[in-house]
């Protein structure tokens, strides 16, 4: 995307906030011109201390319009004014200074946040709802820097450029027309170097844009790296990881730190360059002027403000030229940001509702493979079919990549088939809308994912007015209502960050007290008891077995003593289906699940 559309499309997030924004700008735009106006009152008071000076040379020009209004309050010979008018002149600029600020600065701050938090809000709703296909290509620090860092650039080439533009042009062009206004051809000299300014700036824009976009890239790299460090901490610890950790965050440090001195050298070099153009057109004014006062073309006053417009003007000059560095940081920022919340999103054209759902599951020949630009990529699955009756309990068994994880991610939608077909009641899963086909669905994970809020809430996730008698009983079921009443607060205890505090078990079985207050009729568990010791399995076993009568229930275990009783056992390898039956049945075949079992019964002795 092309920096004016970039920019473009970031000034309408502003759009629903335009009349803030005029105000602030208009602010912004007050305030400047009235520190124009303080500066051009110094002829004023100059002539006004040099009797018969004043009316060496009158204004005229461009800023008479402006000035008129001053000609009723001061007479055309400032030494005859009122002691009164100017200083009373100025003190009413200067309250309309102070009161135009407030309005900029406040305006800019507000809009800017707000927007700001719009940005943010967009990408995270985007961010849940974007397919796990974008999960398993990015990383999460990457995702969490776009959210966190990227959307604060980007703010930087929104308003806040916009407003530094409004209050610095406006203060370029009021000095500049007064200085013409005082002397016309002393101003051309302020215009000589103008061309030779846009080409510096146009030529630095470019590597700028080059080098912010390679720092968004080496930020979120950053936060990457610190991610997993931090996150896998006790494996770091464990296995001695600290100097490889050390050295991996040393190199993005580096990256980081090498990028930063780039883009500020760059700065730099570019407003050097116009400042030293600038302070060499400032020399030969000056000299030219004290010329032309000599020769009693200027009067004192004329030469005092001429010279302090001249001065004045280095500041908002050098302003707009390190605009340009702001600009393209949250122009790169904004490509990212942008990127993320054009995302396509999981795809969802059912509009089916399942409120009536039975369970009944069938796969007709489904292929699957995660890698979908690569064709010779060995595919998860390969045309499966099975029928699972509603109400059956069916466990899939195999090594690790026999495909059995994948197959439930079907589920869910999750992933959506390659080939084949995935029906539920006799209808593809892609005819339900997937909010509709989800709400039908129970998983709990091997990996246990808790929220940093109350035991209640973790237990009741997703339903926006909880039950406490269904999460109590729900508790109670899994075998959780013991060590929650144990808890400072019982069920309104916070259980920290991803509940650390908390054993594998007790997250274990609060996960399950989560799928039985959901009470879907689907229900997936995906290693659902391997983190309980064998007496607490027992109990939650019990629970889960009362949980499945009469729901389609998927399970895939490891440990396959918690299958024997499921109506249906699934043996898959390498991504296809090689064996199933009842464990009775499997046995006596002596095939791969015999050969299994007797292993894991032999390891448990």
């Amino acid at each position: 995307m092309q920096s004016r559309q970039l920019y473009v499309r970031l000034l309408k997030e502003f759009l629903p906030y335009k009349w803030a924004a005029l105000m602030t700008l208009v602010g912004v735009g007050v305030a400047s011109l009235t520190d124009v106006l303080l500066i051009r009152q110094l002829q004023n008071v100059v002539d006004a201390v040099q009797p018969g000076a004043a009316g060496a040379a009158p204004q005229s020009g461009a800023l008479a319009t402006i000035h008129g209004w001053l000609e009723r309050i001061l007479p055309s010979d400032p030494g005859a004014a009122a002691m009164w008018a100017i200083p009373a002149l100025i003190m009413a600029l200067a309250l309309l200074r102070m009161v135009s600020t407030f309005i900029g600065d406040y305006g800019s701050a507000w809009l800017t946040q707000r927007v700001q938090a719009n940005v943010r809000e967009k990408m995270f709703a985007r961010v849940l709802r974007l397919p796990n296909r974008y999960f398993d290509q990015s990383s999460t620090g990457t995702t969490l820097s776009r959210i966190a860092f990227d959307a604060t650039q980007v703010t930087q080439a929104g308003l806040s450029v916009f407003t530094i533009a409004v209050r610095d042009t406006v203060a370029v062009v009021g000095f500049l027309g007064n200085l013409f206004d005082i002397d016309w051809k002393l101003a051309l000299f302020c215009l000589v170097l103008l061309p030779l300014v846009a080409l510096v700036v146009t030529i630095a824009a470019r590597r700028m844009r080059r080098l912010s976009s390679s720092a968004q890239q080496a930020m979120g790299e950053l936060t990457r790296v610190l991610d997993e460090s931090i996150g896998g901490q006790r494996v770091v610890k464990i296995y001695g990881g600290q100097p490889y950790e050390e050295k991996r965050f040393e190199e993005v440090v580096k990256l980081n730190r090498q990028l930063a001195v780039k883009h500020a050298s760059t700065a730099a070099m570019n407003s050097g360059l116009i400042m030293l153009m600038v302070g060499a057109t400032l020399s030969a004014v000056i000299y030219y002027a004290l010329l032309r006062a000599q020769a009693g073309a200027l009067t004192p006053g004329a030469f005092v403000a001429f010279i302090t417009c001249l001065m004045s003007l280095q500041g908002p000059i050098k302003n707009l030229t390190k605009l340009n560095e702001p600009l393209q940081r949250g122009l790169a920022a904004a490509e990212s940001v942008f990127g993320l919340i054009d995302a396509p999103m999981e795809a969802d054209t059912g509009t089916r509702s399942a409120e009536n759902v039975k369970g009944r599951i069938e796969l007709v020949d489904v292929g699957f493979r995660y890698n979908v630009d690569d064709p010779e990529a060995a595919p998860a699955l390969r045309s499966v079919s099975l029928d699972i009756a509603a109400g059956e309990t069916v466990a899939l068994v195999g090594g690790s990549g026999s495909g059995k994880t994948t197959l439930a991610g079907l589920l869910p939608r999750f992933y959506d088939v390659g080939s084949g077909r995935i029906l539920l009641d006799g209808v593809d899963l892609r005819e339900y809308s997937l909010p509709e086909l989800r709400s039908k669905i129970a998983l709990v994970s091997q990996d246990v994912v808790l929220f940093n809020d109350t035991l209640a809430a973790n237990i009741a996730y997703g339903d926006p007015a909880p039950d406490m008698a269904r999460v109590e009983a729900a508790s109670r079921a899994a075998n959780a209502h013991d060590f929650i009443m144990r808890q400072p607060q019982g069920y309104q205890t916070e259980v920290g960050e991803n509940a650390t505090r908390l054993s594998g078990g007790q997250r274990q079985r609060l996960a399950i007290a989560r799928a039985l207050y959901k009470d879907a009729p689907i229900l997936i568990l995906d290693e659902a008891t391997s983190a309980l010791d064998t007496e607490t399995e027992r109990q939650v076993q019990a629970a889960l077995e009362k949980l499945m009568e009469g729901r389609t229930t998927v399970v895939i275990a490891h440990r396959l003593s918690t299958i024997e009783n499921a109506d249906r056992i699934v043996v898959m390898a390498a991504g296809s289906i090689t064996e199933q039956g009842s464990h009775q049945a499997l046995l006596a075949k002596g095939g791969i699940y015999a050969r299994l079992y007797q292993t894991q019964k032999q390891l448990d002795q």
